[in-house]
């Protein structure tokens, strides 16, 4: 079979033909396939169809030549068009016919151009852009072809024209012959070539003057090899990128590896191979099928855990990643680490990339990153000394490592001047981090093409050891230490990540306090030569986690701690030396691997709040009849007023619950509880009308333009919009598309003119989600497409980039009362081709 492309980048394979049919047959067979196949099914692209060919074969041999430019011996061909049957449309005594771009601005330019020099009516103009355009009426020239270079069919032998000699002929049936002389002048050429792309734009302003610009640059282009079609303001023109033939291999080595998994799991009792050696293997793994997917962005039990993790004995730091089947902790793939060359989040994004490509993964992805310090500097180390720590203080300096970590204020200010990109991939623990996070998050998902949930490492090894391991069945408050290079902390309450208090972040600081700069984990000896620790460094090990310990204690009184990360694998060597911890410290159970399994958890339990959190929004706009985007902290207020029914200023769980059941959305408790647990950030037990605004915000965005990765981010966008009378703006694009690109700032302008709208963009080849919902949903044809909703109705759709053409479709849309309406026109009205509009009308 032959593998075929869709606009959106994706391939599917035709069967097979019935070669055995013909490998015994005495006669020739000629096989047909083409566009006139694929606009049977109206769905379908016709100009991502194959091209009407025509093959030859005897005794199974293909006996056709691959050239078909013109027939030969042992090549078939229907003569029509220019040099064979008369056409309908077929003008009389015609002398060339010229294949172009009716999409195009700049095409339609030179067609206006030749059209208005004298010799013109010896020229056919045929728009391979109409739905009528079939190759078989055009010397077998598929559309693909005609949009690589420019075409011209000689009518007197129907021979095939290209490039410059294509080019040569119309200029000289029009009298410009001439300007192929002034074209070959250097200094003239390329004023030309950068004039030609300004005057097409503005062609019906500057008039005849601009045609020896348009002439000369279009010469000029054509040696170039730029081909026909340079506009940025029409239809996307673009080939799709060609099949990544790495990628399909690699996502075929994941199916065999997963296949193999399973196998190994069946053949082992219905436990996988490490499994069946490991005492800590997880009973319920032998109780579920074995599972064999790639991941969907619907799939909320398969997710891709990710962990970036210091590397043993140094500074360096890798990715650590496996598939993860939360329902039961068990990795369906094999576990593989990437080193990263530095910690910023660009190359972290790189490095997922792969890890994506490597597992040819279409679903979900949870991240734990090194987590970030919020306040270490000299004056939060001041407020968490004791008398021993002072006495210390008058000996030794803090180290500059402390002391210049600065502010999280600081941390963002810095950030945003040098960019997302550029600063270090690091997540902060405390409770006023969700708007970091999230732009965190944004960046990772606009880079990788997936949903991707951004935590601590410190989180994901909590979610690992509260779901899978120590913490399974001990509930309560858990405070989860993973200890090793660093620290880190992560508090559970009955199971639900709870924000950090103040206090327990800033005893961080006590941790790394010059006293126990000779107090690092011990390491066990492993390689021939190595000595084991000896039991004075054991002792001073466990003397500084049982301080650091003590002082959370104080702070917090939890009911468990639980000890992760490397020192979890030397537990028993220190931990009994700890004589003061009055709370049961217990030893992790899932080793190493537990922070990718619960980068894995964590993204699920999290995905499942924000579409908790999501529904909550909807509800409370359409209550007020208004998009949650456009609630403002009044109104929010009003709103956090109208929950407070004791009027205490402060909302309570039961409160918070029995107003989301007014609204009309269920949720189980303990979503419940997961929500209003992210709304009380002060993890003080009660929600004030600060918190609840502050939550609101966060989690809708500010963002002028969102972009979409998800089926159920876009249906959620539809239902905010229900009832309340908004108008919703959607661009479709794909990655390669440069009127897509070209129109991005525009788009952006228009979101921050008209900001009573809102404004999202979708890119169809991003992943399978997308690909369904503009193939199938959206039925797009061509790239960039717009659409405009009310409500959740749609109301308009064109194509092209260009914004005068926009700008229309906004402003007809736009109503009284709405910011931009009535607004003076920034952009001019486009000049619409008629013979189209008819045909689009029709």
């Amino acid at each position: 079979g032959q593998q075929l492309r869709d606009p959106f980048g994706f391939t599917r394979t035709t069967p097979h033909t019935a070669r055995g049919d013909m490998a015994t047959a005495a006669m020739p067979v000629v096989l047909f396939s083409g566009r006139s196949l694929a606009r049977a099914t109206p769905a379908s692209n016709s100009r991502s169809a194959t091209a009407p060919r025509l093959t030859a074969f005897h005794a199974g041999k293909n006996i056709s030549r691959s050239n078909r430019r013109g027939p030969t011996s042992t090549q078939l061909t229907v003569r029509a068009g220019a040099g064979g049957v008369s056409r309908d449309d077929q003008p009389k005594d015609f002398t060339l016919k010229y294949l172009y771009d009716g999409g195009c601005t700049v095409c339609n330019a030179l067609v206006k151009l030749l059209k208005s020099k004298r010799g013109h009516e010896k020229i056919w103009f045929e728009d391979i852009a109409e739905s009528d355009f079939s190759p078989d009426k055009n010397e077998g020239i598929s559309f693909e072809d005609a949009m690589a270079t420019i075409h011209v069919i000689r009518a007197k032998d129907s021979k095939i024209l290209t490039g410059m000699d294509a080019l040569t002929s119309l200029y000289e049936i029009t009298g410009m012959g001439w300007l192929f002389k002034l074209a070959k002048l250097p200094v003239l050429s390329s004023a030309a070539e950068i004039a030609y792309k300004m005057v097409t734009k503005n062609r019906q302003n500057i008039g005849g003057a601009a045609d020896g610009f348009l002439a000369l640059g279009r010469i000029n282009m054509e040696e170039k090899g730029e081909g026909s079609c340079t506009d940025l303001e029409g239809e996307c023109r673009e080939k799709a990128p060609p099949v990544d033939e790495d990628a399909d291999a690699a996502a075929a080595a994941a199916d065999l590896r997963r296949a193999k998994r399973a196998e190994d799991k069946e053949r082992n009792g219905g436990r996988t191979a490490a499994q069946a050696t490991s005492s800590s293997g997880l009973e319920t793994a032998s109780r579920q099928p074995a599972v064999l997917t790639s991941g969907s962005l619907s799939d909320r039990r398969n997710i891709l855990g990710v962990y970036d993790m210091r590397r043993s004995k140094s500074d360096a730091r890798a990715l650590r990643a496996a598939p993860v089947d939360t329902e039961t902790g068990e990795l369906i793939d094999e576990l593989i680490t990437i080193p990263l060359e530095d910690s910023e989040l660009s190359t972290v994004a790189a490095a997922l990339t792969s890890i994506i490509k490597h597992f040819g993964w279409q679903g979900n992805v949870g991240i734990g990153l090194p987590g970030r310090v919020v306040r270490t500097d000299s004056e939060a180390i001041n407020e968490t000394l004791d008398t021993i720590d002072e006495d210390d203080l008058e000996e030794r300096e803090v180290p500059s490592s402390i002391a210049n970590y600065g502010s999280a204020q600081q941390h963002a200010r810095s950030t945003r001047l040098t960019g997302l990109a550029n600063s270090a991939a690091e997540v902060s623990t405390s409770a006023d981090s969700r708007n970091s996070r999230l732009e965190m998050e944004s960046y990772l998902k606009n880079a990788v093409g997936r949903d991707v949930v951004a935590m601590a490492g410190a989180e994901a090894t909590g979610f690992g050891e509260m779901f899978y391991g120590a913490g399974s069945t001990d509930r309560g408050v858990t405070l989860c230490v993973t200890l090793g290079l660093g620290i880190g902390v992560s508090l559970f309450d009955e199971g639900v990540l709870a924000h950090n208090p103040e206090d327990v972040e800033r005893q961080l600081a006590t941790w790394e306090f010059p006293r126990w700069d000779d107090a690092s984990l011990p390491r066990l000896a492993i390689l021939d030569g190595e000595v084991d620790p000896s039991e004075p460094e054991w002792e001073r090990w466990a003397a500084r986690v049982e301080h650091y310990l003590q002082r959370i204690e104080a702070v917090c009184k939890p009911d468990n701690f639980i000890i992760c990360g490397r020192a979890s694998v030397s537990f028993d060597k220190w931990a009994s030396k700890m004589t003061n911890v009055t709370t049961p410290v217990l030893c992790a159970q899932q080793g190493l691997t537990a922070a990718v399994q619960g980068a894995a958890q964590g993204a699920r339990e999290i995905l499942t709040l924000r579409r908790d959190t999501a529904r909550v929004r909807a509800a409370i706009g359409h209550s007020k009849g208004l998009s949650p985007q456009k609630l403002n902290d009044e109104q929010l207020g009003a709103v956090f007023d109208e929950f407070d029914t004791d009027m205490s200023g402060e909302l309570s769980r039961e409160e918070l619950g029995n107003a989301i059941t007014m609204l009309g959305v269920r949720m189980s408790d303990a979503e419940l509880k997961e929500l209003f647990v992210e709304m009380d950030s002060g993890m003080t037990g009660d929600i004030t009308k600060r918190e609840f605004i502050g939550w609101w915000q966060d989690s809708v965005g500010s963002s002028s333009v969102e972009i979409i990765h998800t089926m159920e981010e876009f249906e959620q966008v539809l239902d905010d919009a229900e009832g309340t009378d908004q108008m919703t703006v959607l661009m479709v694009g794909v990655t390669y598309c440069k009127p897509c690109k070209a129109f991005t700032k525009k788009y952006a302008d228009f979101a921050e003119r008209f900001n009573g709208a809102r404004f999202i963009k979708v890119f169809g080849n991003e992943n399978k989600d997308m690909t369904m919902l503009c193939r199938d949903t959206l039925k797009v044809k061509s790239t960039p497409t717009f659409y405009f909703f009310r409500n959740s109705e749609q109301v308009h759709m064109h194509t092209g980039a260009n914004a005068g053409k926009f700008e229309n479709f906004v402003m007809d849309n736009v109503r009284a009362g709405e910011p931009g309406f009535g607004s003076p026109r920034q952009f001019e009205e486009p000049v619409e081709d008629k013979r189209k509009a008819e045909t689009a009308a029709r």
